[in-house]
């Protein structure tokens, strides 16, 4: 930080002396004399000349041109007491204006250049120690604690960038603060130090499952997979490709995961009764005989110049009279008019299928990528009656804030 104003008083100085230095020099007085010198002498050649030119009948009015002459020589000779004063003013001047260059650089830099977040940052770097051990030991446990070991973990990484231990624990914070972005961010960056650990493997399958992206999801599934060949009995390498399975609509892979977790886990375990669930409900959709919603998207033509350069569109499904969704589906944005279709796999809960309805209404929402574009781009059908076989037609025309 010494460092820091150390500089930022060396580049004010230098600025002012920008300011001081061009009128601070003075005139050289030789230069005065030298001109005076030249015009004398100059005045002397020309009288000779007139003088010569007057003798040979040239010229006639001599008297009239060496009186020009002089005048011409007293208009070149600088009047020395005018130009000192205009000096000494302008000189004065600089004070006020030296002045205005300091305050208004240190007030920009006070109002933009981050002085309390630089201050924040170094105060956290200072406690890193702490918040190292109050992690290790599980003690912190409040957003900003976390936020501020986060700061810290990103600082560290910066001059220690193949540090396994503190990506690991980067991604941990970021799920914590439900950043995940962060997480999977960290986690990408420790698979590729440790690509054989499997603690780190199964959190980053996890959290590519969680991906809009097919190529994330394929990606966790090879991951898990490689995981199972050394360790088939891995519970939590099986979970999570149950639901890598799941999502992908892989029920059988689902199922025979699910069922192969509930031989290797005690009957009293925590989440036994979720998985259970899960499986039955895995298990259903083999059974709903093709039961599905098919639906076609169309945009509006107004809307062909709002829509946003990257983002999603979000299908809910209800039940006409819950605004609460039966099923939803998010896909990335692409080109209309869409045409997809929604099954149990994509219902809410388990208890609640799509299967169950006997009529629907369905509303699809258009949303951008980027947070600052708070515009959604809606439509919705009318209540359809709903037997596992229509295709109902939705316009999306609508722009709420």
């Amino acid at each position: 930080m010494i460092a820091f104003w150390l500089t930022i008083i060396v580049l004010l100085v230098i600025g002012a002396a920008l300011l001081i230095v061009p009128t601070m020099c003075k005139a050289n007085p030789d230069t005065d004399t030298n001109r005076d010198a030249i015009n004398k002498a100059y005045y002397q050649q020309r009288l000779t000349e007139l003088t010569e030119d007057e003798a040979q009948g040239v010229i006639a009015e001599r008297e009239t041109m060496v009186a020009e002459l002089q005048h011409n020589l007293l208009e070149d000779i600088p009047i020395d007491q005018s130009v000192t004063k205009q000096t000494s003013f302008n000189r004065m001047l600089l004070l006020p204006g030296v002045l205005l260059m300091l305050v208004v650089s240190l007030g920009l830099y006070l109002h933009t250049g981050g002085l309390g977040q630089v201050m924040q940052w170094q105060q956290v770097m200072k406690e890193m120690p702490d918040l190292r051990h109050r992690a290790d030991t599980g003690q912190l446990s409040t957003p900003e604690d976390i936020a501020r070991f986060a700061l810290g973990l990103r600082t560290d990484l910066l001059s220690e960038p193949a540090n396994v231990r503190d990506w690991t624990m980067l991604g941990l914070a970021g799920l914590k603060l439900g950043n995940g972005e962060m997480a999977l961010q960290a986690y990408e960056k420790a698979y590729q130090l440790a690509p054989n650990d499997a603690y780190i493997q199964i959190i980053y399958a996890k959290l590519l499952t969680r991906s809009n992206d097919p190529n994330d999801i394929q990606q966790a599934s090879a991951i898990l997979k490689d995981i199972l060949k050394t360790n088939p009995n891995n519970v939590d390498a099986l979970s999570a490709l149950a639901m890598n399975a799941f999502g992908r609509g892989d029920f059988n892979q689902a199922i025979a995961a699910w069922e192969k977790v509930l031989t290797l886990l005690p009957a009293d375990a925590n989440g036994i009764d979720v998985i259970k669930s899960s499986l039955a409900y895995a298990k259903a959709q083999l059974t709903a005989n093709g039961y599905r919603l098919s639906m076609k998207l169309s945009l509006a033509p107004e809307m062909a110049a709002q829509l946003p350069a990257e983002g999603s569109v979000l299908i809910a499904v209800t039940d006409g009279e819950s605004p609460v969704p039966v099923a939803v589906k998010q896909l990335p944005l692409g080109q209309f008019p869409l045409e997809l279709s929604l099954d149990d796999s994509n219902a809410m809960m388990p208890s609640r299928l799509l299967s169950s309805l006997k009529k629907v209404k369905i509303k699809a929402t258009i949303t951008s990528n980027d947070r600052a574009d708070n515009r959604h781009i809606t439509g919705e059908s009318d209540i359809q009656p709903f037997s596992g076989k229509e295709t109902v037609d939705v316009t999306i025309g609508h722009i709420k804030q």
